[in-house]
């Protein structure tokens, strides 16, 4: 009965993956959600996880090397964690990026990953996001961005630790086809002051909502009167990075990197990751 009743939510919700270890099955009471998956980052499971490889500027303009050896699972706080760690060496920076591509996707709900930031002025760009996980190429394939934290206008108006970005990416091509949607603005609360923070999207067929903390923070229109609507209709994988410069920091310079010295280690912490 146990696995009869995971089936029924995994087919409902469109979570197109078999259980793991990590996948919770809740009976939910009136008004409760029900939670479908759960990563605490016990340990790193690589059948929902993929380390990922690229060199500096495979991506806008971004300065740092994507090594699987800056992606690990340690303790902060007592607690069992995802680790993404950017270093800087000499005129390199190394850094870690993962995805679930392929191994844990969903269609609608909700998503949530409790993160504690490192201090981002100026340079470092963490996020976590949603891609496409279909055979569409970029932006076709639609892409979500929930939190991104080390914007430019931030770094100009010393905002750094409360600017925070969401946006959309979507359209026929990566060229004149284009079309991305943001908002950014300044939350009440310090991001980087040293404690986790809950970053969440709710997805339905028409809209995208984002909330930090529980708090609402911005909502974009995904009906089919929006022009958006097709692009976000897929299931899409999840993905955590900490990048180094690049196009969104507006530092494209090694040597403008105020965040990360010669020889100094930051980390983007994971607690855990939740699918209702």
């Amino acid at each position: 009965m146990r696995k009869v009743i995971a089936l029924l939510l995994l087919t409902m919700c469109s979570i197109h993956q078999s259980c793991s270890s990590n996948d919770v099955d809740m009976e939910p009471g009136e008004g409760q959600e029900k939670l479908l998956f759960k990563d605490d980052f016990d340990s790193f499971n690589e059948n929902v996880w993929t380390k990922e490889v690229h060199e500096p500027g495979w991506v806008n303009q971004e300065l740092q090397a994507y090594d699987p050896a800056y992606v690990s699972v340690g303790t902060d706080e007592g607690k069992s964690v995802l680790i993404l760690t950017a270093e800087r060496k000499g005129n390199k920076i190394y850094s870690g990026r993962v995805n679930s591509q392929g191994k844990k996707n969903f269609k609608y709900g909700k998503i949530e990953a409790s993160i504690k930031l490192p201090k981002t002025a100026n340079g470092l760009w963490p996020a976590f996001w949603l891609m496409g996980d279909n055979d569409k190429q970029w932006p076709e394939c639609g892409e979500i961005d929930i939190m991104e934290i080390g914007e430019r206008n931030g770094i100009a108006t010393g905002t750094t630790e409360t600017y925070v970005n969401t946006a959309i990416h979507y359209g026929t091509d990566m060229e004149a086809g284009h079309r991305q949607e943001f908002y950014a603005a300044n939350v009440a609360n310090n991001l980087q002051d040293g404690k986790y923070h809950t970053y969440s999207l709710d997805w339905n067929e028409n809209s995208l909502t984002v909330s930090v903390d529980g708090i609402k923070f911005y909502s974009f229109d995904i009906s089919k009167v929006s022009g958006r609507h097709e692009y976000f209709q897929d299931n899409c994988y999840i993905l955590f990075n900490l990048a180094v410069g690049g196009a969104f920091t507006g530092i494209t310079d090694i040597n403008e990197i105020t965040a990360l010295k010669d020889g100094e280690k930051v980390h983007m912490y994971i607690d855990w990751v939740k699918i209702y």
